[in-house]
C-alpha cells in the first residue's frame, strides 16, 4: 500500500471515528434530556425575535417547558382571523410577558380571560389574549410589532405591559448601544433608525439563521453554546444578589437600571425618557387609529415589591428618592395627559407582598424576590389587571 493511500485510509477512519462519537454523544445527550435551545433568531423589523416551532425546557430561571408556536409567539396557537364572538386582547411585552420562567397556562396573560370572563367584561364574548411578548424588547420594538405584525389578529384591545427596570434604557441608542432599531427626535418627532440591518454582523447571523435551522436543534451545538456563554445565564441572579442583600440596603440586580426611579438629570437619561414618552404616545396613537382600546400595564420591579418595608426604605434612602414609584407616578402623568389608560401593578402588588411577606419576584433555583415574576407574581399581576378592567367602562 502506498504511503499516500494510508494516508488518505487513516483520515477516512479518523473522520468515521468523529462522526460515530458525535452520533453517540448526541443521543446520551438527549436521552439525558438535556435541552438548552436557542429560541430567537436575528428579525429585520425588530432585531431578533422568537424562532417559529421551537421548544425545549427553560432551566436557567425557573423551570417550563417552552413551545414558540408556528406564527413565532410563545404561547398556544391562534387563528388570525378572530373568531366570530371573541373580544381579543394583544399583550405586547418583553420577558415578562414571554413569561419563559413558568408554564404558559400560569404566566397572567393566560390567567387573563377567565377572570375578565367572571366579572362580565365583554359581556356575551369569548376572551382570547394573544401574546406577543420578547424578551429584550423595549417600547420601541412593542411598537415596531404593533404597526407590523399585531393588526392581522384583529384585536379589540391593546395591553402594553411595561416594565420600569430596563425599558427606558432599551429604548435609548445611547445607553443600550445593541445593534437593533432605535427611535431618535427629531422636532419633537419619532424618527426611526434601522441602520442595524446593514450591518455585516447582523447579515451573518440573518445566514446562518436561514441556512443553518438545523443546527439549533442538536444537543451537541447547544452544549458548546452553553459552554461558551460561560452559564452566565444560570449565576445571573445568585452572587450579585447575595452580596446585596449582605449590604442590608441594595435591592437592584444586573441587567436593571437604579436610575428609573430618580427623576433624570444626565441628558442621556432625560433623552430616554423622552423617547420612551413619545413612544407611548405613539403606540396609543395606532391603536386608536385601528378602533382598539389601549391600556398601559406597568409592570413591578423586583426592588418595588420585595417583601421588606425597612429594606425597601433603606434602599430608596441611598437612591435619595422617597418612594421607588417615579416610573408609575411620570406615566400616570402622560396617560391623564394624552387620555389614555394607566395601570400601574406595582403598588397594590407591594401591599399584597407586604401582607403575606410572599415573594412575587424569584424562583427556588435563582434568590427569592429577585429576577422575573414567579407564578404567584403572574396571578396577582392577572387579579389587579382584571379588577382594574372590570372596573372601569
Amino acid at each position: 500500500m502506498s504511503t499516500s493511500s494510508s494516508w488518505i485510509k487513516n483520515i477516512a477512519l479518523a473522520c468515521a471515528s468523529v462522526a460515530v462519537t458525535a452520533v453517540l454523544a448526541e443521543g446520551a445527550l438527549r436521552a439525558a434530556g438535556f435541552s438548552y435551545p436557542n429560541f430567537w433568531e436575528p428579525d429585520p423589523v425588530t432585531g431578533s425575535k422568537l424562532r417559529p416551532g421551537m421548544e425545549g425546557w427553560q432551566r436557567d430561571e425557573g423551570r417550563a417547558f417552552v413551545k414558540v408556536n408556528s406564527q413565532g409567539w410563545r404561547d398556544r396557537e391562534h387563528s388570525v382571523a378572530k373568531p366570530a364572538g371573541t373580544y381579543r386582547i394583544a399583550v405586547l411585552g418583553d420577558s415578562y410577558a414571554e413569561a419563559m420562567q413558568v408554564d404558559l397556562e400560569r404566566t397572567f396573560w393566560s390567567l387573563l380571560p377567565k377572570r375578565l370572563e367572571s366579572c362580565g367584561f365583554a359581556p356575551g364574548k369569548r376572551i382570547e389574549t394573544v401574546n406577543f411578548g420578547v424578551s429584550g424588547y423595549g417600547t420601541a420594538h412593542e411598537l415596531l410589532t404593533l404597526q407590523e405584525r399585531v393588526w392581522p389578529y384583529s384585536p379589540d384591545m391593546v395591553l402594553l405591559a411595561f416594565f420600569p427596570g430596563n425599558d427606558v434604557r432599551n429604548n435609548s441608542k445611547a445607553l443600550e448601544g445593541e445593534k437593533r432599531p432605535y427611535f431618535s427626535l427629531k422636532d419633537g418627532k419619532l424618527m426611526l433608525d434601522a441602520a442595524f440591518r446593514d450591518d455585516p454582523e447582523f447579515k451573518e447571523k440573518q445566514r446562518i439563521a436561514e441556512h443553518r435551522a438545523w443546527l439549533q436543534e442538536a444537543r451537541l451545538y447547544q452544549l458548546m453554546r452553553r459552554v461558551k456563554a460561560g452559564n452566565v445565564a444560570q449565576h445571573f441572579h445568585n452572587a450579585p444578589v447575595a452580596a446585596a442583600l449582605a449590604a442590608g440596603q441594595k435591592l437592584t440586580e444586573p441587567g436593571l437600571d437604579e436610575q428609573v426611579f430618580l427623576e433624570p438629570k444626565d441628558a442621556k437619561w432625560q433623552e430616554a425618557w423622552s423617547i420612551t414618552d413619545r413612544l407611548v404616545e405613539a403606540a396609543n396613537a395606532e391603536t386608536k387609529s385601528h378602533s382598539a382600546r389601549f391600556v398601559l400595564a406597568i409592570l413591578s420591579t423586583p426592588g418595588s415589591v420585595f417583601p421588606d418595608a425597612q429594606l425597601r426604605a433603606r434602599y430608596a434612602a441611598s437612591l435619595g428618592v422617597k418612594s421607588l414609584f417615579y416610573p408609575e407616578e411620570r406615566l400616570e402623568a402622560l396617560g391623564r395627559h394624552d387620555g389614555f389608560e394607566v395601570l400601574a401593578l406595582a403598588p397594590a402588588m407591594q401591599r399584597a407582598a407586604d401582607e403575606k411577606h410572599v415573594f412575587l419576584h424569584g424562583f427556588a433555583n435563582t434568590k427569592p424576590g429577585f429576577g422575573h415574576w414567579n407564578e404567584a407574581g403572574h396571578a396577582l399581576a392577572a387579579d389587579l389587571i382584571a379588577r382594574d378592567l372590570c372596573g372601569r367602562p
